[in-house]
C-alpha cells in the first residue's frame, strides 16, 4: 500500500464517522454467521479485516463465534489491518475479552481463510478525470491538466470509459491493494462492503461521487478544505471484478446490503424479536436496523470473491 494512504490511515479524525457495525451487532452477528460457512472446511482458518476502525465489527464478529461456533473459534485467529496508532489502541481495550486471539498487522502475509472490508475501498485515494483531463486543486483552486498517467489511462479503456463526457474516478491503488492482497490469499474468499456502484450505474453520477466529512458533517468543498477532512469515493465494483480476474479471484456474488442482511437468519432473529418488543431500548435498536436496510440497504454493496488457487 502507498505511503500516503498509510498516512492517511493514521490520521485520528478516521474514528469520527459512523458505519455500520456502530449500528447494531446485528450486522457483525450477519457478518459472522456468513463467513463460519465460508471458513468451516479450513483446518486453521484466517479472518483478515481491512481497516479495524472502533474495533466493534472484530468485537461482533468474535462474540458471535464463540457463542454460536465454538469449535470454529478456537481453529481461527482473527487479524486487523490497520496503521493508526490510535485506533489500534482503541481497538485494543475494546477486544481485551478476545486476548491471545486477535493480532494487528502493517503487512499482509499469506494465509487461508477470509480477507473482508467494511468501508476500506472508499478511502484508498482516486484520479479524478473528465474529457482528457485530470483534476488538481493548486492554492485552494481546481485546476483542470491534461491526463498523463498512464495507468489511469489504461484503466479507463479497459473499462470502455474513454469517451463519457462526464467525471470519473479511478481508484489506482484500488487495483494495486487487490493485486497485493491476491498475492497473499493462498486459499479462501475476498468480501467487500461499501457503497458504490457498477459501470452500467455510473452515469448516475455525473459530476462524480468524491465528498468529505469532519465532525459527522458533509464538506461541500472537501478538496479545498484547510483542516483534516476524510475524503472519500464511491467504490466502483466493476472494477474490483475486472481486475479480480486478472489475480486469480472469482466473483461469487455482488449484492445489495439490504439483500445480504434479509439473507441472514441471525439478522432476521433480531429483526424479528426487536420488532414485537415494547422496550425502549430495542425499539432504537429497531429503528437502527430498519436504517441499515432502508438508508443504506441499496447504495452499500456486498462483493464476494473465491480465490481459484494459490496466488503467490
Amino acid at each position: 500500500m502507498s505511503q500516503k494512504v498509510r498516512e492517511y490511515y493514521q490520521r485520528d479524525f478516521r474514528k469520527d464517522f459512523f458505519t455500520a457495525p456502530e449500528l447494531d451487532r446485528a450486522f457483525g452477528y450477519a457478518l459472522a454467521e456468513h463467513m463460519a460457512e465460508l471458513i468451516r472446511d479450513f483446518g486453521e482458518p484466517v479472518l483478515l479485516e481491512l481497516g479495524g476502525g472502533s474495533g466493534v465489527l472484530a468485537y461482533d464478529v468474535l462474540s458471535y463465534f464463540r457463542e454460536k461456533e465454538p469449535e470454529l473459534f478456537e481453529r481461527l485467529r482473527y487479524y486487523i489491518y490497520d496503521f493508526s496508532p490510535t485506533l489500534i489502541d482503541i481497538q485494543r481495550k475494546r477486544l481485551k475479552d478476545f486476548e491471545g486471539k486477535v493480532f494487528w498487522c502493517e503487512h499482509l502475509f499469506p494465509f487461508e481463510g477470509v480477507v473482508f472490508s467494511n468501508e476500506f475501498f472508499d478511502c484508498l485515494p482516486v484520479h479524478v478525470v473528465k474529457e482528457g483531463k485530470e483534476l488538481f486543486v493548486k492554492n485552494g483552486q481546481e485546476v483542470w491538466l491534461e491526463l498523463e498517467d498512464e495507468r489511469v489511462k489504461e484503466m479507463l479503456k479497459r473499462m470502455g470509459y474513454e469517451g463519457l463526457s462526464q467525471i470519473v474516478e479511478v481508484c489506482v491503488d484500488c487495483v494495486e491493494f487487490l493485486r497485493e492482497l491476491s498475492k497473499n490469499l493462498i486459499g479462501g474468499y475476498h468480501l467487500v462492503i461499501d457503497y458504490g456502484y457498477t459501470s452500467q450505474e455510473l452515469y448516475r453520477f455525473p459530476e462524480g461521487t468524491v465528498l468529505g466529512y469532519r465532525s459527522h458533517r458533509v464538506e461541500k468543498n472537501p478538496l479545498k478544505s484547510q483542516k483534516p477532512v476524510d475524503i472519500t469515493a464511491h467504490v466502483n465494483f466493476s472494477v474490483l471484478e475486472e481486475y479480480g480476474k486478472d489475480f486469480g479471484l472469482e466473483r461469487v456474488y455482488l449484492k445489495s446490503m439490504r439483500d445480504f442482511l434479509l439473507e441472514s437468519s441471525a439478522f432476521v432473529q433480531e429483526l424479528e424479536i426487536l420488532g414485537f418488543s415494547q422496550e425502549p431500548e430495542d425499539i432504537e435498536r429497531f429503528s437502527r436496523l430498519k436504517t441499515m436496510l432502508l438508508s443504506m440497504g441499496d447504495r452499500f454493496r456486498v462483493l464476494l470473491q473465491r480465490a481459484l488457487s494459490s496466488n503467490s
